[in-house]
């Protein structure tokens, strides 16, 4: 069996500290998933401006039986709207009610997230997607693509701007130890749900604000949730714990 570390090896991976001094690592999503997400994303976003495209060609017509004139800017303004909506709004949307993930992204396995691990917002979405304008210079995302090479944690500009990163995202566990101690996540149970993921990240880095007795009851509700007792453990243990606990669903399978 691969073990976490091995693993992670195959992978560019992005390390953070938690205020607890904490180690998570994120494995970067790579070129390949991304490019075979913006596609099938690509792909989805041509049919649903070809459709509403036409529906606006459809109506915009009987007004200019009406008034030519009128008629025709009409469906300019409203075509040129059908399409913001598709390369822009698609994006934002999905991101935002999807945590991080578009349809394509979904199919490949990755997600948008903080560079530190935390999910993405409505403006994180928008602001990285604002600049997806300028990644597509001069054609073909030529701009994005030397951002992505260039940068250390394969971002494009709207990454830089948003302050984000694609991770890649695995469904499939491992057996899985702590402190000499087996949890109840095994081999063939599900992976832990994002929400949950966001939960534990977002405890973990923003640990150090909280009293000790919100921690206490925050550690425990989350590790009950994952089935294992924490009644034995110290603060300091549910912290690593949930911090290996997110390692390990970052290196979970392959």
């Amino acid at each position: 069996m691969t073990s976490a570390a091995e693993f992670l090896e195959d992978y560019e991976v992005l390390t953070v500290e938690t205020p607890e001094n904490i180690e998570l690592r994120l494995p970067l999503a790579g070129f390949g998933p991304r490019f075979l997400a913006q596609l099938i994303d690509g792909l989805i976003q041509g049919s649903i401006a070809f459709i509403l495209v036409l529906i606006v060609i459809i109506f915009s017509s009987f007004g200019m039986v009406v008034d030519p004139g009128t008629g025709a800017t009409v469906m300019l303004i409203l075509v040129l709207l059908a399409i913001i909506l598709t390369t822009l709004g698609y994006y934002v949307i999905f991101e935002t009610i999807w945590n991080g993930q578009t349809p394509g992204k979904r199919v490949t396995g990755i997600r948008v997230v903080k560079r530190g691990g935390l999910p993405l917002t409505f403006t994180d979405a928008l602001l990285r997607n604002l600049i997806r304008i300028v990644d597509n210079l001069p054609s073909y995302g030529l701009v994005g693509l030397i951002s992505f090479f260039s940068t250390r944690n394969q971002q494009r500009l709207g990454d830089l701007v948003a302050d984000t990163v694609v991770v890649r995202e695995f469904t499939r566990g491992v057996p899985f130890s702590w402190g000499g101690r087996e949890i109840a996540i095994s081999e063939g149970s599900a992976a832990i749900p994002p929400a949950l993921s966001y939960v534990m990240s977002a405890y973990l880095f923003r640990s150090n604000s909280l009293p000790v007795e919100e921690r206490l009851r925050l550690t425990a509700r989350i590790i009950r949730r994952l089935g294992y007792d924490p009644t034995q453990m110290s603060l300091h243990e549910r912290d690593e714990y949930l911090a290996s606990l997110l390692n390990w669903q970052a290196a979970g399978a392959r």
